[in-house]
């Protein structure tokens, strides 16, 4: 059953205890840090509900290119999402090109296993797929 661990302005992050599945959407421009003090916070709240293995839907089709400061933000929760066990994470992206680019540089930078996809179905059922890296 689907629980729903943070919700605002800028994202939402829910879990999937049973699928061993977080969900993310991204939501619109954040300015900076401050905007979100909450994200690593919440993203840890996620990972205690999940185990080892866990995947990571990340729907990212309604979110603006972000400034340096966010950059690092993202590349900080997603350390902490590997070093919780995340498995791998599907990316759903919408055509902002310069958003799409920022990404991708997040997993580069945090070394995250990840695939990319323009629609959840797709995602989805590659995150089901146990197949080796």
């Amino acid at each position: 059953m689907m629980k729903t661990i943070a919700q605002n302005d800028f994202y939402v992050i829910a879990v999937d205890p049973a699928k061993n599945r977080a969900y993310l959407t991204l939501i619109g421009y954040w300015k900076s840090r401050s905007d979100v003090p909450k994200y690593i916070d919440d993203w840890r709240k996620a990972t205690r509900e999940l185990s080892r293995g866990f995947t990571v839907l990340s729907d990212t089709t309604r979110m603006k290119a972000p400034p340096q400061d966010v950059v690092q933000v993202h590349t900080e929760a997603q350390k902490v999402l590997m070093a919780n066990g995340l498995s791998k994470v599907a990316e759903l992206v919408g055509s902002d090109v310069i958003a799409k680019m920022a990404i991708d540089r997040f997993s580069r930078e945090s070394g995250m296993y990840k695939g990319t996809f323009d629609n959840w179905r797709e995602a989805d059922d590659w995150l089901d797929k146990k197949e080796p890296r």
